[in-house]
């Protein structure tokens, strides 16, 4: 279980939160501008004579070179420093698992999203029309035909669900394995499975550049929305779940960053419902009552 407390300054960003945001920002455009480049040589030159077999093997290869791509970042120097999150829903699980801080929530997603967008105009720039006409499509993701948007919203949301879970799991009992690779593999595999059954998106800024210049908006909402509902369900049930200790976690500008405490029930035992223990954080300014 999971205590936060926080104050209203909390949410106001400092000056390393924007320089983090902007490298967000340069990471975003980047990753989606691979995107749309792998989209273009990788999918649109098929050809019309292409085989269903063909179209899936091709999604193989070119989901699990996004997923690569993602290792690299986020190995990268800038990624170690930003988290090259790249991924609204990403930001918004680490957020409710209390591992981004609240004020770099909101300069995340606003980076994503431009990312996304900026990246679509660079990869017009870069690609001319091959870009924006029939197959690339400005590399949009639809369903296969039979899926309805429950069917879609579902998918995608038990996907980062799923990848959620396993992120988070890695985060609190196992920190010294590969994360970066653990999850870049992750979302590279899921693209290569549901690539041409629900588009295998998993990410709100993988969409919203491409249905915006596309104008095939009609399942927006559904991209932009179950990806965000699975990850932060999935963190809220992580956090809940640990039953071995009380987290209390306090958010201070003071500190950069989440201070923690993790108290053993046994030492909860002897409290009552009335009993107030002060934890003084290290400023000495705020107190965080069990």
């Amino acid at each position: 279980m999971v205590l936060i407390t926080a104050s209203a300054s909390t949410f106001r960003p400092h000056d390393d939160d924007v320089r983090a945001a902007l490298g967000e920002l340069g990471l975003t455009t980047a990753f989606m501008f691979a995107v749309f480049t792998l989209v273009r040589w990788g999918m649109a030159t098929a050809g019309a004579e292409a085989t269903a077999l063909d179209l899936r093997i091709r999604c193989a290869v070119v989901s699990m070179t996004v997923g690569l791509i993602i290792v690299a970042f986020a190995v990268s120097r800038l990624g170690r420093w930003t988290g090259a999150h790249m991924n609204p829903a990403i930001t918004l699980a680490l957020f409710v698992h209390g591992r981004t801080p609240a004020r770099r929530v909101l300069p995340y997603l606003a980076a994503q999203t431009a990312g996304s967008v900026v990246a679509a105009a660079l990869a017009r720039l870069a690609w001319g029309t091959a870009m924006s006409d029939a197959p690339a499509r400005w590399a949009v993701v639809q369903p296969a035909a039979g899926w309805d948007s429950t069917a879609v919203a579902f998918a995608e949301a038990a996907v980062l669900g799923v990848i959620v879970t396993v992120m988070c799991w890695v985060l609190d009992h196992r920190p010294g394995w590969p994360l970066p690779w653990i999850v870049g593999l992750m979302f590279g595999l899921q693209g290569a499975v549901f690539g041409t059954v629900t588009g295998g998106s998993a990410n709100p800024a993988r969409q919203l550049g491409p249905a915006l210049f596309s104008g095939q908006t009609h399942l927006l909402v559904v991209y932009l929305a179950a990806p965000v509902v699975g990850g932060v369900a999935a963190a809220w049930a992580i956090r809940w779940s640990d039953q071995s200790a009380v987290r209390i976690v306090t958010v201070d500008p003071l500190f950069h960053g989440l201070a923690s405490l993790s108290v053993e029930p046994a030492a909860l035992a002897p409290l009552t419902s009335r009993s107030r223990v002060p934890l003084e954080t290290a400023a000495g300014r705020r107190k965080a009552n069990v």
